[in-house]
C-alpha cells in the first residue's frame, strides 16, 4: 500500500505569522499581441507552506540516496500537554538513516488555525539523541518539531547537523510504526532554505 503524507497547501493560508501567503493566480503573456497566452503564477514564502524540508540553507545538497529509505513512527498523540521526552518513547528499532515520524494528529485541526497553532512539540533532548543516532531526516505532522522560539532553534539545530525537519505532514495515523519506506521527493529550485516536498510511504 501507499499512502501520501503530504500536506495540501492552502491558498491565502497563513501557517507562519507575518509571512506572505500563497497566492495562485492567472496571468496573461504577451499581452495585446498575437503571441498572447494565459499560464498560472504561483508563489509562496517556503517556510509559510504545507509540506516542507527546513533546510535551513540555499546551498544544500540532499543525495538522492536520502530520498528513498527506511522509516519508524512514534504515536505521540497521547501527549499534548508538554514536550515529548525520551522517557516516552522506545528507540531500540530506530536505525541510523531512517526517516522518523512523529505522530501528533494535529493535522485533523489544519482548518481551524488557532488550534493547529497551539500544536504540541518535541523536546530538544530527543532531537539530541536522534542527531547522535544519525538518522535520516525527521517529520512531524504539526507546524514544527518545537512551537513558538523552540521551533526555530530546532531547525537550525538538525540543520548545522544535516538531519533536517519535515513539517506540516498528514495522514500519519494511516501508516504502521515500522517496517516501511519513504520516498521523499523536494523540488528542485534553486536559492531555497526549505524544499517543498512530495512524501509518500509505501508499506
Amino acid at each position: 500500500m501507499i499512502v501520501d503524507i503530504t500536506q495540501v497547501t492552502k491558498i491565502n493560508r497563513v501557517y507562519r505569522a507575518g509571512s506572505p501567503p500563497l497566492k495562485v493566480e492567472k496571468v496573461k503573456c504577451f499581452e495585446g499581441t498575437k503571441k498572447e497566452y494565459t499560464t498560472t503564477l504561483f508563489s509562496c514564502a517556503v517556510h509559510n507552506m504545507g509540506t516542507h524540508i527546513d533546510v535551513m540553507g540555499k546551498d544544500v545538497v540532499l543525495e538522492n540516496e536520502r530520498l528513498i529509505a527506511s522509516g519508524i513512527k512514534f504515536d505521540v498523540s497521547h501527549i499534548t500537554d508538554r514536550p515529548v521526552e525520551i522517557a516516552d518513547l522506545d528507540f531500540s528499532e530506530a536505525k541510523q538513516g531512517d526517516f522518523v515520524f512523529f505522530q501528533t494528529n494535529w493535522d485533523q485541526y489544519l482548518n481551524d488555525e488557532e488550534k493547529y497553532n497551539a500544536h504540541p512539540e518535541i523536546s530538544m533532548e530527543v532531537m539530541e539523541y536522534l542527531v547522535e543516532k544519525k538518522v535520516n531526516m525527521i517529520g512531524i505532522d504539526t507546524l514544527g518539531l518545537g512551537r513558538g522560539k523552540n521551533h526555530g532553534l530546532i531547525d537550525v539545530f538538525l540543520g548545522k547537523s544535516g538531519i533536517y525537519a519535515i513539517e506540516n505532514l498528514t495522514n500519519l495515523n494511516k501508516i504502521p510504526k515500522n517496517n516501511f519506506r519513504v520516498f521523499c521527493l523536494p523540488m528542485k529550485i534553486e536559492g531555497l532554505d526549505a524544499l517543498p516536498a512530495r512524501i509518500m510511504v509505501e508499506f
